[in-house]
C-alpha cells in the first residue's frame, strides 16, 4: 500500500519542480551530416542551414534524407555525362568532370519548388585545402574550371539539370555573404540573470545548484 503513495508524492514533486522552471521552445541548429557511399562522400545541410543563393521556382528549404541523397547520386552518375556533353569549362589542363567523379567530395543542400517538387543542389569539389570545412559551411569559389561544379537534381521527376562548372583561372573563395555560426535558444523573458543547459531548460539563480 505504501508504493503508490510514494510514487503520487514523487510524481507531485516531479512536477513542482518542473513548474519551477521555465520552458524555452529551441531555436532550430544549424547542423549538417557526413554521408557516404561506394563511391561518394560528402555532408548534407539540414534546411536550417543560411545560404547564400536559391534555386528556380523557389518555395522553401528541405532536409534531404539519406534515401534522397542516395537517389541524387544515382541519377547524377547515370545522366552526367550527356548533361555535360559540351564539356563548358573542361579540357586540356581542367578535367572533364564526368571522368572523374571518383575524385570530388560532395555538399548537399535540400530546397522544394513552388510546384511541391523536391530539389537536391550537390556541390563538387576536388580540392584537398577545404576538406576540413567540408561539414562546416557551404564553399562557394570562382575559377579552378572543372574541379569545382554544381548541379540540380529534381528528386520527384528525376531530371538532372542546371550544371553550371567554374570558369577557367585562379580558384577563389567566396566569402559568406552573411556570418556563419550557429544560433542559439534564448530565454521569453529576462527578469533576472539565468543560465542555459544543454537540454534548453532556463534555471534561475535559485536553481543553479546542478
Amino acid at each position: 500500500m505504501r508504493k503508490p503513495a510514494a510514487l503520487a508524492f514523487f510524481l507531485i514533486g516531479l512536477s513542482l519542480g518542473c513548474a519551477a522552471q521555465e520552458y524555452v521552445e529551441p531555436v532550430e541548429m544549424w547542423d549538417s551530416e557526413e554521408v557516404q557511399g561506394n563511391n561518394y562522400h560528402g555532408f548534407a545541410f539540414n534546411e536550417t542551414w543560411d545560404v547564400d543563393f536559391t534555386v528556380a521556382a523557389q518555395d522553401g528549404r528541405y532536409t534531404l534524407t539519406e534515401e534522397d541523397i542516395v537517389k541524387a547520386e544515382r541519377l547524377i552518375q547515370k545522366k552526367i555525362a550527356y548533361v555535360n556533353r559540351d564539356h563548358v569549362n573542361q579540357g586540356g589542363r581542367c578535367p572533364v568532370i564526368d571522368e572523374h567523379m571518383n575524385k570530388y567530395e560532395r555538399q548537399y543542400v535540400g530546397f522544394t519548388d513552388i510546384y511541391g517538387y523536391r530539389i537536391a543542389w550537390v556541390n563538387f569539389l576536388w580540392d584537398d585545402a577545404v576538406k576540413a570545412r567540408l561539414g562546416k559551411d557551404i564553399i562557394l569559389t570562382q575559377g579552378g574550371c572543372g574541379r569545382y561544379w554544381h548541379v540540380l537534381v529534381n528528386l520527384d521527376t528525376e531530371k538532372v539539370y542546371g550544371l553550371e562548372v567554374n570558369e577557367s583561372g585562379n580558384v577563389r573563395y567566396l566569402p559568406r555573404a552573411r556570418k556563419q555560426g550557429p544560433r542559439i535558444s534564448r530565454p521569453k523573458k529576462n527578469y533576472n540573470p539565468q543560465r542555459i543547459r544543454k537540454t534548453g531548460i532556463i534555471h534561475s539563480e535559485a536553481e543553479k545548484q546542478f
